[in-house]
């Protein structure tokens, strides 16, 4: 494939192109990159656009280190699609890639590498509140971001989808049912949220002490496990003003303003990966950590299909050098022959 070619990667052509120790390597190195460089993210960092069907959001990233720059453009609606823009620092565009899997992956393994930056050394119980497509990507790159995890407690708005879930994920660690959000957090030291909710499945009091826990959900979790249970507040993105997920319902909901999350704020998870900060500053302290997923993540990866891509020749590739020039056949127009 010729340096100047186009690549574009179609719905399920990037699938399975990133291990789940690679997307844990590749997102933690762009974590360290933000938290030492910081001014990695496009400004603002989101951008929002609504047509009468449709909505879109567009974030944009440097990864400096990889050569690489680029935006994830996502669109919602009847023909939602995901996609990743890929571009070298001088601007030669490099690729086009649909994104789903890529994004599931990252989401997930944001959720497993902050776990495995901010739970208390030795822990061997989690929870998951959610069993969708991106719940699916976790149970593989959890047991890969901490290999001494021996039970993961699965719950869903949708009970009857998590025993199929906890047979069909199997991984290092046994998977079990739980029938709800706090029975499954009741038995846990480490609780995730990758849930679609738009109401809260888990509240404070569902919450052992010294617990961690990773929201990256719609609006699963409650404002009180912010206000009236952690003890550490760690984001990845500080962009409040642009907050969604989580951090948004709770703006929404007049629970918190955005001025009170920064006074909250204790790290970033860029300045934790660089060493410069602490996560859990001690091991019987309840630790928050809500993130909105930044598109530093979305770049490593992509970066990694790409070139996984271009080695096994997958996708549609389309040169961009200089086009030829154009060379007219048959006698000169009449009306051009004065011109000669």
């Amino acid at each position: 494939m010729d340096t100047d070619d186009f690549l574009i990667l179609r719905a399920g052509e990037a699938d399975g192109l990133v291990t789940p120790a690679e997307a844990l390597d590749a997102i933690e190195a762009a974590w360290r990159e933000h938290g030492t460089a910081r001014q990695v993210l496009s400004r603002p960092a989101a951008l929002s656009l609504a047509t009468p069907a449709a909505g879109f959001s567009v974030k944009g990233a440097v990864l400096a280190e990889d050569g690489l720059a680029g935006f994830r453009i996502l669109s919602r609606g009847t023909n939602a699609r995901d996609w990743i823009w890929l571009a070298d620092l001088e601007g030669r565009p490099l690729a086009l890639i649909e994104a789903s899997w890529l994004r599931a992956l990252r989401t997930a393994t944001t959720a497993a590498l902050a776990a495995r930056m901010l739970a208390t050394p030795g822990v061997t119980t989690a929870a998951l509140i959610g069993a969708g497509r991106i719940a699916a990507q976790l149970p593989a790159v959890l047991a890969e971001a901490l290999p001494g995890l021996a039970a993961l407690h699965v719950a869903s708005r949708r009970p009857e989808a998590v025993a199929e879930f906890c047979a069909a994920h199997q991984a290092k660690m046994a998977l079990h049912p739980a029938d709800s959000a706090a029975a499954a957090a009741a038995q846990s030291d480490i609780v995730i949220t990758l849930s679609g909710a738009t109401t809260p499945l888990l509240h404070a009091a569902d919450l052992r002490p010294g617990a961690t826990v990773v929201a990256l959900g719609e609006a699963d979790v409650a404002a009180d496990v912010l206000t009236g249970w952690a003890q550490r507040f760690v984001v990845d993105s500080d962009d409040f003003a642009a907050a969604g997920g989580n951090l948004g319902a709770w703006i929404a909901a007049g629970a918190v303003t955005a001025e009170a999350l920064a006074q909250r704020l204790g790290t970033d998870l860029g300045l934790v990966a660089a060493g410069l900060a602490t996560g859990r500053e001690k091991p019987g302290q309840n630790v928050l950590a809500v993130l909105q997923g930044m598109a530093t993540g979305d770049l490593a990866l992509a970066g990694i299909a790409w070139r996984k891509a271009r080695l096994r020749r997958l996708g549609l590739r389309f040169p961009l050098g200089e086009a030829a020039a154009t060379r007219f056949r048959g006698p000169t127009p009449r009306r051009n022959r004065s011109l000669r």
